[in-house]
C-alpha cells in the first residue's frame, strides 16, 4: 500500500506542473480542458460499468482500490476540474500558483502525514499536523514561482491546506480537496491584490 500511495503522490506532484506547462505553451486551452473533463468523466463511468477493463488495469497502478471500485479516476478528474475552474476564474499567475499549491502542498502533506505524521488533527484524525505544516511550507515557494508576493502566497497556501483537513460536504456529498484547493488558493491571491 505504501508503494501505491507513493506512486499516486508522485503523479499528483507532476500533474500540476505538466498542466501549467501545456496551458502556458498554448497546447491546452479552456475548451480543450473542458473536453478532457467530459472524456475523463465518461471513461470513469465506463470503467465503473466494467466496460474498459484494460484502462482499469492501468488506472489500478495509481488508484486506491476503494476509489477504483466506486469512482475510478476521481483524483485526476477533480484535479483537472479544479485547475480548469481556477484558470477560467482567475488571472493566469494566480491560477498557476493555486494549481501549484494543490500539486505540491497536497502531495507533500499526504506523504509526510501518512509516513511520519504523529500529531493527528482533531477535525480529521486521518490528517496530521506535520503533514499540513510541511504542505504549507513547500506549497508557498512553489506558488511564489508564479505569484511573487510572499505574504499572499503564504496566506493562500495556509488557507488552502487548512481547508484540506476537514471532510467538507455539500448536499451530503464529500467535496474532493483537489477541487477546492486551487480555487481557494487562487481566490486568496485575488483578495490580496
Amino acid at each position: 500500500m505504501h508503494q501505491l500511495e507513493l506512486r499516486r503522490q508522485i503523479l499528483h506532484l507532476l500533474y500540476g506542473p505538466l498542466l501549467i506547462l501545456l496551458y502556458d505553451r498554448g497546447i491546452l486551452s479552456l475548451p480543450l480542458l473542458g473536453m478532457l473533463i467530459v472524456i475523463g468523466a465518461c471513461t470513469s463511468y465506463l470503467i465503473w460499468r466494467r466496460q474498459l477493463n484494460w484502462v482499469a488495469k492501468v488506472l489500478a497502478v495509481f488508484e486506491r482500490p476503494h476509489h477504483l471500485e466506486k469512482f475510478p479516476g476521481r483524483g485526476i478528474l477533480f484535479f483537472t476540474i479544479g485547475a480548469t475552474l481556477s484558470l477560467a476564474l482567475f488571472e493566469k499567475s494566480m491560477a498557476f500558483a493555486g494549481i501549484m499549491v494543490l500539486s505540491v502542498g497536497d502531495s507533500v502533506s499526504n506523504i509526510v502525514g501518512r509516513h511520519w505524521g504523529r500529531i493527528k488533527t482533531w477535525i480529521n484524525p486521518e490528517k496530521s499536523l506535520e503533514g499540513t505544516v510541511l504542505g504549507i511550507l513547500t506549497a508557498t515557494p512553489a506558488a511564489y514561482w508564479f505569484f511573487p508576493h510572499w505574504p499572499a502566497v503564504f496566506a493562500a497556501s495556509t488557507i488552502a491546506m487548512l481547508l484540506e483537513i476537514p471532510r467538507l460536504r455539500l448536499f451530503g456529498c464529500e467535496i474532493d480537496d483537489n477541487l477546492i484547493i486551487p480555487i481557494v488558493a487562487s481566490l486568496t491571491l485575488k483578495l490580496f491584490t
